[in-house]
């Protein structure tokens, strides 16, 4: 039964309607390098149970555990080594894990672990199973407290940052808004630690090539609080048809990250609200490889909707297996589609540029006509 909205947890109109959020806090939100951080971690508690109580879900992301061990070990630089890195993941989760949990029961909230890999999203029973035990989490009145398992996360698993985690936990709870909490609220036309005189931008409607380029810069622009990687979730969730906001978690509630345009940079989403199925083959887990297709067939899949033939392949890169998802290239190796391949990439490459009725000849037999069926196809 959906509570009566409370005022004080009334959000900006854009953002009314929602009623399951993801809020990724990031790891100077949860730092433990300086008393003020338990003071942040308290208000935020507060805020997600009192987001809560007007019937709204809430998913959390959180980095820290890293921070947390490092503490722990008294270490004064972050780890340079894997093992150590996995070492501090390891004593430090549990710690973040505490201070959540304390926090949480002061409200009678009980807070639920979840520690993931690319792994746990790239296969479908899992990403199925991992849906079940949040949504079950959600309705048992906890709160998914999700992080990367640095412990176990080596170089080919690992999602590198908690801003991607937290856009496929989006798109995988379905979400109506992905907040990243950061130490600056939002975008700007300038690095606002360097110019007085950079203004905040409240609104991106459309994330752009030049947009990109800004928060890759070193020192200049909008390169501060790690904002490309940032920048590139926005850019997921919403393509996905969710927006997301960015705002400084250090110096705001997040209760006035949603309330306030001043607070937060908000990104519109596309008119068009992916499928669940569509947002996994588009954006849950790395492609196993890429398929390389020629103009005519770029063509045919963007205009007209049409499958993959092989006709229209020129190369691979990669090895994949039938059934793996790829990804699909122009000419000039740019990203036109994602999809689940019917051949694996051996047999796609002896197929290459052949017509249907010859598959069976050159494989032995023939399975599909498609290399990739237009039902299992999303364009990018």
């Amino acid at each position: 039964m959906i509570c009566r909205m409370h005022t004080k947890t009334a959000f900006r109109p854009e953002l009314s309607a929602s009623r399951m959020l993801v809020v990724k806090a990031g790891s100077k939100i949860v730092t433990p390098a300086d008393t003020a951080s338990a003071g942040r971690i308290r208000l935020l508690v507060d805020d997600i149970v009192d987001i809560v109580k007007t019937g709204r879900r809430v998913v959390v992301v959180s980095s820290g555990a890293i921070a947390h061990g490092m503490r722990a070990l008294r270490l004064s630089r972050r780890p340079a080594t894997i093992p150590l890195k996995q070492a501090c993941a390891a004593i430090g989760q549990a710690r973040l894990m505490h201070v959540y949990n304390e926090q949480f029961s002061r409200h009678g909230v009980f807070a639920g672990q979840v520690l993931l890999t690319w792994d746990d999203l790239r296969d479908k029973k899992r990403y199925l199973n991992l849906r079940n035990t949040l949504f079950q989490l959600l309705t048992s009145g906890a709160v998914p407290i999700i992080n990367e398992n640095d412990s176990l996360g080596v170089e080919e698993i690992r999602f590198g940052d908690n801003d991607t985690l937290g856009a496929q936990i989006a798109m995988l709870v379905n979400a109506d808004v992905y907040v990243m909490l950061t130490d600056v609220n939002g975008l700007y036309d300038k690095n606002p630690a360097e110019h007085a005189d950079a203004r905040h931008i409240p609104v991106v409607e459309r994330i752009t090539g030049l947009l990109h380029a800004a928060a890759a810069g070193q020192g200049s622009e909008i390169s501060v609080g790690g904002m490309k990687t940032k920048l590139a979730a926005a850019e997921i969730v919403t393509r996905a048809g969710i927006p997301a906001l960015i705002g400084n978690g250090c110096a705001d509630r997040l209760l006035d990250i949603m309330r306030r345009p001043e607070a937060a940079t908000y990104f519109s989403p596309s008119d068009k609200r992916m499928t669940a199925r569509d947002r996994w083959i588009a954006f849950a887990g790395k492609p196993r490889g890429s398929i390389i297709i020629d103009k005519g067939a770029c063509a045919a899949i963007v205009e007209k909707g049409k499958s993959l033939l092989p006709a229209g392949v020129q190369r691979t890169a990669g090895s994949f297996a039938a059934g793996d998802a790829v990804e699909v290239q122009s000419e000039d190796l740019r990203p036109i589609a994602r999809g689940l391949a019917n051949y694996s990439s051996e047999e796609v490459d002896r197929i290459r540029g052949c017509r249907t009725s010859e598959i069976a000849a050159l494989l032995g037999s023939k399975t599909f006509d498609e290399v990739i069926h237009r039902d299992n196809m999303v364009v990018l």
